[in-house]
């Protein structure tokens, strides 16, 4: 991350998770999602943005996290394409020049590839995702 990086700081259950803001487009509801039966189950359905049908995820489902999808619907563009990403809530923006501090080993079993590092925000750890590792 380059110094005076800027993170989009969200809620799942209570917990505290970042992403690069670069990769947000835009903060929505979640009510304008439709199912799609040509999804898997993984995926909460699509919505409409800017013209084209994107597919929604919820973050809990992808992380294995207890509850319902969230309400604050992303719109994340990654180098893996758009898509739409469910959180409990959106919390704050982290301007900082720290540099995300690389997990341990042993913390995270290696089949984690959803975090990037932990970053500190107003005296609590936040784990940073990784866009990549979200995308299915």
């Amino acid at each position: 991350m380059d110094e005076g990086a800027r993170f989009l700081i969200l809620s799942l259950e209570g917990e505290l998770y970042a992403i690069p803001i670069t990769l947000l487009l835009e903060i929505k509801t979640a009510g304008e999602i439709r199912k799609d039966p040509n999804l898997t189950e993984l995926f909460e359905g699509t919505f409409e943005f800017r013209g084209k049908g994107i597919p929604v995820v919820s973050a809990k489902k992808i992380l294995k996290l207890p509850g319902k999808p969230g309400t604050a619907l992303l719109v994340l563009k990654s180098r893996r394409g758009t898509l739409g990403l469910l959180v409990d809530a959106v919390m704050d923006i982290l301007d900082t020049s720290q540099k995300p501090i690389t997990l341990p080993p042993g913390v995270m079993s290696a089949g984690s590839r959803y975090y990037d590092g932990i970053l500190r925000h107003k005296e609590k750890l936040v784990l940073l995702l990784n866009d990549d590792g979200l995308l299915p």
